[in-house]
């Protein structure tokens, strides 16, 4: 009954990763596009974080979502 158990947990979880691992690489996909967008000034670099140049902020989010997204692609079956 225990095995059972944590069998349909392993699943709820593996599934719950697969939704996170999309979510977060689009949101990394949509932040590199706006970070090379950035770079040609056809779109403001919103986030400033005070004494970090605005492209480096973009940068660190957009490797931050796709770092986020590798984890949870990682050893899927």
């Amino acid at each position: 009954m225990l095995i059972k158990y944590f069998n349909v947990m392993k699943k709820k979880f593996m599934t719950l990763r697969k939704r996170l691992a999309r979510v977060t690489f689009l949101l990394g996909v949509i932040s590199l596009v706006w970070l090379i967008f950035g770079m040609l000034e056809l779109v403001p670099l919103i986030f400033h974080i005070p004494g970090e140049t605005n492209l480096r902020t973009h940068a660190s989010a957009t490797l931050l979502f796709l770092l986020s997204a590798s984890w949870a692609f990682w050893n899927e079956r």
